[in-house]
């Protein structure tokens, strides 16, 4: 069984921030839990040269979509900048989640035989397709997904691995026995 640039970018994206709107759900709960002024955790961090967590979310999202663009061969979106504030943060989700669920399979398709120019700050050079989304777009959307989910444990949030992984449901119906 081979896979898609499709089904391994967009539905594990789609998948990801799913994940990451349940982290908010959870940052609130544990802020009443544990009696803390309300937001506060959208300012933690796990390092001071580290985003916040709150910050993760919005940058997750500007880079999915500049990442999907970039294998569309499209402009990419201006990076945009959200508010601080859980509701304007679960908008941005939905918002980078809604324009997954807009990419046709199509349209992506042979996206791991182009080659992208990637420029610093995080690397610079030509790379195949299959090394950009392999070693780059993949890797750096799960990065945030599992900072965001640190930055809850240290704080005591009830969370573990079955969280991070998300709803599991076998949705091939294939027979794994």
């Amino acid at each position: 069984m081979s896979f898609s640039v499709y089904d391994i970018t967009v539905p594990v994206m789609v998948h990801g921030l799913n994940v990451m709107d349940d982290y908010l759900d959870d940052a609130q709960a544990l802020e009443r839990t544990k009696k803390f002024q309300p937001g506060r955790i959208l300012g933690e961090r796990l390092a001071p040269d580290m985003l916040t967590f709150g910050e993760q979310f919005s940058v997750s999202c500007n880079k999915v979509e500049a990442h999907i663009a970039k294998l569309l061969q499209r402009d990419h979106p201006a990076p945009r900048n959200i508010p601080m504030m859980y509701p304007a943060l679960k908008g941005r989700l939905l918002e980078t989640r809604g324009f997954l669920q807009n990419v046709q399979p199509e349209e992506i398709a042979g996206a791991q035989s182009h080659t992208f120019e990637l420029t610093p700050p995080i690397v610079r050079g030509w790379y195949g397709g299959d090394d950009y989304i392999r070693h780059l777009v993949l890797p750096d959307f799960f990065f945030h997904i599992s900072i965001v989910h640190a930055i809850l444990r240290h704080l005591g949030a009830p969370i573990g691995k079955r969280d991070y992984l998300g709803n599991l449901t076998q949705q091939s119906g294939g027979d794994y026995s």
